[in-house]
């Protein structure tokens, strides 16, 4: 059976809103419902064109996956950038075609406050990324140290099929061998991320402030089986844990 994990990746209360906008996206409640269906002693293979997004939606998903009855196998056709490389590597194998590329970097998170509040948003973060490091060095083992990865994660690296496969992130290029890439491509400015096309979302509040205004004033979602918008609060504290995986970063 296959399955796709396509757009970006957002945390399952949101994914109908995204949807409602017109936003492909992808959510944890996708991949586990794909898990359930899948037939009895079949694969699930996990068709991936994806720039990243929600890092709390993409660890579930890895751990979905990693924990799946099943064989999974991940096969990159395009792009698994940010959070999709880490749902990507969940999967037992992962294969990826010859033009397609893997991203990795630090998580990113739109941070206010006094100094000790960025502070201790600067030391989260330093936390989510050993986080994200296990999964890559989980996958990684015997092809590059931790130090090796996190100085790749530091760096904003690109990796074409050759050096993913260097790496340990990609086990086998669909259609074949290909001669070694000459290097890996560091940057951490905005060219590459353009290239793919990857402007980011906008947040899950936004999106809820326009319904809002679209449906008018309203105090109940009506029985149309859409969540009602949260206050200010919740909007507050759900943005402030929607750490980003994505192609595009806060700087």
């Amino acid at each position: 059976m296959r399955t796709q994990l396509n757009g970006y990746i957002v945390a399952d209360e949101d994914a109908w809103l995204y949807r409602f906008f017109g936003y492909v996206v992808c959510s944890p409640a996708d991949i586990r419902q794909a898990v359930a269906d899948n037939p009895p002693g079949e694969a699930l293979t996990v068709e991936i064109n994806n720039a990243g997004g929600n890092m709390w939606a993409g660890f579930e998903i890895y751990s979905v996956l990693r924990a799946a009855p099943c064989e999974t196998e991940a096969e990159v056709q395009s792009l698994a950038a940010s959070a999709a490389s880490i749902a990507m590597i969940g999967c037992k194998r992962v294969r990826a075609s010859p033009v397609a590329q893997v991203m990795i970097h630090n998580p990113a998170i739109a941070s206010d406050g006094n100094q000790y509040d960025h502070r201790e948003t600067a030391e989260m973060l330093a936390q989510f990324a050993q986080s994200i490091l296990n999964a890559y060095e989980l996958k990684c083992t015997g092809k590059k140290t931790r130090a090796e990865l996190e100085a790749m994660m530091d760096g904003e690296t690109w990796l074409p099929v050759q050096e993913a496969m260097a790496a340990g992130l990609v086990d086998e290029v669909i259609g074949g061998e290909l001669p070694l890439a000459p290097q890996v491509v560091n940057c951490a400015g905005a060219g590459l991320r353009a290239l793919c096309g990857a402007g980011g979302l906008p947040s899950a509040a936004e999106l809820r402030a326009r319904k809002a205004a679209m449906d008018g004033p309203r105090t109940d979602p009506g029985g149309d089986g859409e969540p009602p918008a949260g206050g200010s609060d919740q909007e507050g504290e759900r943005a402030r844990l929607a750490v980003s995986l994505s192609v595009k970063k806060h700087y």
